[in-house]
């Protein structure tokens, strides 16, 4: 057959422009076409594909690849001898050179018991108070939730004075809703609890210049006097003038709604650090 008279071996066209090497035309196929093989499950990732060969394995060469480390890994953890966890003192095979626990949640357990057994948990003073206290931590500084408290209020108070500033200027109907719901609660309190007969102007003013403008509590007029009840109106207290006394704005502010007993027992107020000197008589606000 010469190069004029080439014919497809499979189809039986013309091939003779082609290259002299050239055994089938461009639409004829090299090879026979397969049917579909049917879907299988990837051994790596268990998710179903369907596969282009027969020995196909995983949906991917990833997941391939990761077939083949799990196998590798297999095959060296057999060959490793046991050895023993100094964590819970149970024999177990390493799957890693660097392994000294079995596993990774026994590891942090037996580290955290190590370090509270070295840890320095001599008594020491409070920075904020300078109460000598034991920690239970070696970090610790503050003898207290409270002085922790304290401590990062003083340090953040003008960003977040500053926000509830912004928030009241952005939200002027739902502020003046919070407080008229607010007074009245409180009248509901002065109505509803019993001997509440009221406190007159007279009284409060000559109550005030008795205590000589100061703090009933720490003698300091900071933030200007205000009136607070003993025993607060939320708990039954009478809204009277034998039941109130006046009070800076720091100490009428941590008293809130504690009786004192409860208030001194907090330890809130009575620190060095939350007293207010004494300074000039400031304009009464109720």
């Amino acid at each position: 057959m010469t190069n004029a008279t080439r014919a497809c071996d499979r189809c039986g066209a013309d091939i003779s422009s082609l290259h002299g090497n050239a055994r089938r035309c461009a639409t004829c196929p090299t090879r026979p076409r397969q049917e579909q093989l049917p879907t299988r499950s990837c051994e790596s990732c268990g998710g179903s594909f369907t596969p282009k060969r027969r020995d196909s394995l995983c949906c991917s060469r990833p997941c391939n690849l990761l077939r083949l480390n799990r196998q590798y890994a297999a095959v060296e953890k057999a060959q490793r001898p046991e050895q023993v966890c100094p964590g819970c003192d149970e024999s177990f095979t390493a799957w890693r050179t660097d392994q000294k626990y079995c596993t990774p949640v026994c590891g942090s357990r037996h580290r955290a018991r190590q370090a509270i057994v070295y840890a320095d948990l001599s008594e020491r003073p409070c920075q904020r108070c300078s109460t000598v206290f034991k920690p239970k931590q070696s970090t610790s500084v503050f003898c207290s939730r409270l002085c922790s408290r304290r401590v990062s209020y003083a340090r953040y108070r003008p960003q977040r004075v500053a926000a509830a500033v912004a928030w009241a200027r952005a939200n002027p109907e739902l502020r003046r809703a919070i407080a008229a719901q607010y007074k009245a609660t409180r009248r509901a309190w002065e109505q509803l609890n019993p001997d509440s007969v009221g406190v007159d102007s007279r009284e409060w003013r000559g109550l005030v210049r008795r205590y000589r403008h100061c703090c009933a509590y720490c003698g300091g007029n900071e933030g200007g006097i205000h009136m607070d009840h003993v025993i607060p109106l939320s708990r039954g207290g009478r809204h009277a003038i034998g039941n109130v006394l006046p009070a800076c704005q720091s100490c009428n502010l941590t008293k809130g709604a504690k009786l004192v007993v409860e208030w001194k027992r907090d330890g809130a107020a009575w620190l060095p650090d939350m007293k207010p000197a004494p300074e000039t008589c400031l304009p009464l606000s109720a």
